[in-house]
């Protein structure tokens, strides 16, 4: 496994409306056609790929992701890592597209609409520690 960090990235939790990460993260995340994941598998070079993004201290988020790799994969890693950080050049000179914006703005909508119903007690602390 191959992992990349971004740490000490601006504290983005407040930008709950926007989710800047969370637009990084289903990116990167993507298994799709065109994906970095799918790019990688072609090549042999990758079994799995997951993202994730968090905030610590209330003071910065990181943005991490985490590549399976295959024994090919292990061979070449420095491919790998060129693919990363060409699939993020891409990302960048793409820029922010309106509709996976949305996107993932009515999946959280449905998300919060159908979530699991939870102990009010419990759900008030939590509310009160992401305040």
């Amino acid at each position: 496994m191959i992992s990349f960090m971004w740490p000490s990235l601006p504290f983005t939790k407040p930008e709950y409306k926007t989710q800047p990460l969370k637009y990084l993260v289903h990116i990167f995340g993507h298994e799709g056609p065109d994906s970095l994941l799918s790019y990688l598998m072609k090549q042999g070079l990758a079994l799995a790929l997951s993202t994730y993004d968090d905030h610590e201290l209330n003071a910065i988020s990181t943005f991490a992701i985490d590549i399976t790799l295959t024994k090919k994969g292990l061979e070449n890693v420095d491919h790998v890592i060129a693919a990363v950080f060409k699939y993020a050049q891409t990302v960048r000179d793409a820029g922010v597209q309106d509709y996976i914006f949305e996107e993932l703005h009515r999946v959280g909508e449905l998300s919060f609409a159908f979530a699991d119903k939870e102990e009010p007690f419990e759900y008030v602390v939590k509310l009160a520690r992401d305040m």
